[in-house]
């Protein structure tokens, strides 16, 4: 049953529109047309997911690409499809408010929340070239992905180090798998990625409870699995 005080119903968007967005979403991922059904159901749930997305040493571009997207739009995402307790950028909280509501999520969501992480990870002298709250960013974000249901690096500096890491690497700066090892990462690399490469990973946790098939890179299958010059109408040009 969807909602009929979402976001999507109150900026007039009708339930044949609402069904177009959860197909395109079903699409994104190569899903079949059932799926859309299933993702509606499950954007509709009063329960939505909680994320925390920390950012490490990042230019927020990943941060501005997703309020750029449209199926859904960062309104409907925010306040219809998840419930985004920690975002250094996008929540109103700041300081050691926000600090607090991190720690309270994390407690309070164990084992349900997706953590989100853009920007490489400094590493060298203690990772004091990226401090929250007193503390290097590497620790919170062990701490945070320690209780994650699932755990995403987004961009290109979270997934593979970025332009923070190319020589002469002055911070030490590393990606989310190398200091987290033993834990699956999503990667969705891009500078800055697709938002929708993003939503569509969201959608399908939330849908199916867990991650989209990957690639030997961590990369959503659906997303990273075929090279647009793969359909280049010159072959002999590959």
């Amino acid at each position: 049953m969807i909602r009929e005080n979402q976001t999507f119903f109150r900026d007039g968007v009708n339930r044949r529109d609402f069904m177009k967005l959860c197909a395109a979403l079903a699409a994104t991922m190569g899903l079949s047309t059932k799926a859309a059904a299933e993702i509606a159901h499950s954007v509709g749930s009063p329960q939505r997911p909680p994320v925390i997305w920390i950012g490490a040493q990042e230019c927020t571009g990943c941060t501005e690409s997703l309020l750029r997207a449209t199926h859904p739009t960062i309104e409907n995402l925010l306040l219809d499809v998840v419930s985004m307790e920690y975002h250094e950028v996008l929540s109103a909280a700041f300081g050691e408010q926000a600090e607090e509501n991190k720690h309270r999520a994390i407690e309070q969501y164990k084992g349900k929340y997706v953590l989100v992480v853009d920007g490489s990870i400094p590493m060298k002298d203690g990772g004091v070239y990226c401090m929250v709250a007193g503390k290097p960013i590497v620790e919170h974000i062990r701490n945070a992905a320690e209780h994650a249901a699932a755990v995403i690096a987004i961009g290109s500096c979270a997934a593979w180090g970025g332009v923070a890491a190319s020589g002469p690497n002055p911070t030490g700066a590393v990606s989310l798998q190398d200091i987290l090892p033993g834990k699956t990462v999503i990667n969705i690399p891009g500078c800055p990625p697709n938002p929708h490469n993003f939503l569509a990973t969201v959608a399908h946790i939330i849908t199916y409870q867990r991650p989209p098939a990957l690639d030997a890179k961590n990369r959503p299958e659906f997303a990273y699995a075929r090279l647009i010059h793969e359909n280049c109408e010159r072959p002999s040009a590959l």
